[in-house]
């Protein structure tokens, strides 16, 4: 049993979450970036393997396969929602250690990979901003 309280005008919102009748959507995508150096500085990703089973887990892989429509990352025709996830990770992988927030050691699409001191001090702050 749960209770909510809350402002008259949002009843029928939190109502309607509560009975299932409101599809919830990942938001995931929108800043990947934070959350893949925030795993990274907690430990919990440790390599590029890791990175794409953490996002081909999460509940935007869900989501994306029963409503494509909804997230606009564009995907070609040729190309799975695996691949285009596993793409979304290499790409944040570099651009996080071109800004200096990661370290990736190893081949391009494998190795090791650590924060750096800026990227710890963005985890902490991330995590304490989405609190």
């Amino acid at each position: 049993m749960a209770i909510i309280l809350c402002e008259q005008d949002l009843e029928r919102k939190y109502r309607n979450l509560a009975q299932g009748k409101t599809l919830l959507e990942s938001s995931l995508h929108q800043n990947l970036l934070e959350h893949i150096n925030s795993e990274i500085g907690m430990g919990a990703i440790t390599d590029i393997e890791g990175a794409k089973a953490w996002l081909r887990h999460s509940f935007l892989r869900q989501r994306i396969e029963r409503n494509p429509g909804h997230y606009h990352i564009g995907k070609s025709a040729n190309q799975s929602w695996e691949q285009k996830l596993d793409d979304m990770v290499l790409q944040s992988v570099k651009k996080l250690q071109k800004d200096e927030l990661i370290e990736h050691k190893g081949e391009e699409e494998t190795g090791e990979l650590n924060a750096t001191k800026y990227g710890d001090i963005m985890s902490k702050v991330s995590v304490l901003i989405c609190s």
